[in-house]
């Protein structure tokens, strides 16, 4: 991953993304796969072995839909933090936040061009 490139959520293409073998010649199937947007394509997928090409663009394709479903997940946990005595709570609250909220909310930021 380049350290130096800057993402951002207004810049990234909405999904659902797809992701495809491209065929070379008399239908030889390459190791290069293709992964499209509805309206244009994403990127290319190759120079790796076969197997290891197909999971990076399914990956790469599944991005739009893992970013919606981290951000519902996010919005609910929030939504539904635990209640009651915290010292009772703290460490179920300590493991939510470190364990689940956290890692979540940096996944989001990554995907949306932010801290990594």
């Amino acid at each position: 991953m380049n350290p130096n490139a800057k993402h951002t959520q207004s810049k990234a293409t909405p999904g659902p993304w797809a992701a495809y073998n491209a065929t070379g010649n008399a239908g030889r199937i390459l190791k290069r796969w293709i992964v499209e947007a509805p309206t244009k394509k994403i990127c290319t997928v190759d120079d790796q072995p076969a197997d290891a090409t197909a999971a990076t663009a399914a990956l790469i394709a599944a991005a739009p839909a893992l970013l919606e479903a981290l951000k519902s997940a996010v919005s609910y946990l929030e939504a539904n933090r635990p209640k009651g005595n915290i010292r009772e709570i703290f460490t179920q609250l300590n493991e939510y936040e470190n364990g689940v909220l956290k890692p979540a909310r940096a996944a989001i930021a990554q995907a949306e061009g932010g801290a990594q």
